[in-house]
């Protein structure tokens, strides 16, 4: 998977842009991270340091230990650790989810916690969420995203980055589709736009039009 565009906008009911998103490569391994901080003080931050913690240590690395699928993964969770033990404990009050994106070869492991989502277009355009968004609603892992977007309690974390929480991503392999169009998005994007939005933004690559409470970003790669 090859990243094609990245996008983000502040949302209409917030002071800064709390999102973050940025890629790294190291060799022929790529790592894709996009990270949401809540409304929490210094959860902006957060989702900020997250991200690159994640993007610099994997660019750094070895470059047999990015190779490796098992090694790249665990890099990966380890530097997830380190983000809990040595960065959140500098924003006691904050919060964030995050979604990483590891791709070795033909294999792609996603790891998330929180409401950040991964998806792919299908046939005939129908956009397929594949993460379960650990929020309020979907406390079972079961619930279709239209449902849980429509849910008052759509915005209760059940897991994410935080000092106050354990740290318990989820970890899910998956089948690389030839010539297809991934996404990776924040709550704002799959929740708040429409679904003809949704398309609308990927097709154009833009959220021109498009106006969210929350801030909204999403990741497009190919494969």
């Amino acid at each position: 998977m090859i990243l094609h565009s990245s996008v983000s906008r502040q949302g209409i009911h917030r002071a800064e842009n709390r999102d973050a998103c940025g890629s790294a490569r190291n060799a022929d391994s790529y790592l894709y991270v996009i990270a949401d901080g809540t409304s929490k003080p210094g959860s902006g931050e957060l989702a900020r340091a997250l991200s690159h913690h994640l993007l610099d240590t994997f660019s750094h690395s070895a470059t047999a230990v990015a190779a490796c699928t098992d090694k790249a993964l665990s890099l990966t969770l380890t530097s997830l650790n380190r983000v809990h033990s040595n960065l959140c404990p500098d924003f006691p009050f904050a919060a964030a989810s995050y979604l990483a994106l590891l791709v070795v070869g033909q294999t792609a492991i996603s790891i998330h916690a929180g409401d950040c989502c991964l998806g792919y277009l299908e046939k005939g355009q129908h956009l397929n969420w594949i993460s379960p968004p650990h929020c309020g609603p979907n406390w079972k892992g079961d619930l279709s995203h239209s449902l849980i977007a429509n849910s008052p309690a759509r915005k209760t974390l059940l897991n994410c980055m935080s000092y106050r929480r354990r740290h318990e991503p989820h970890i899910q392999s998956l089948q690389i589709i030839k010539d297809t169009t991934w996404i990776m998005a924040t709550d704002g994007f799959w929740a708040e736009l429409s679904v003809q939005n949704q398309l609308r933004a990927i097709a154009q690559q833009t959220l021109d039009g498009c106006s969210t409470h929350d801030d909204t970003t999403f990741m497009l790669l190919r494969s």
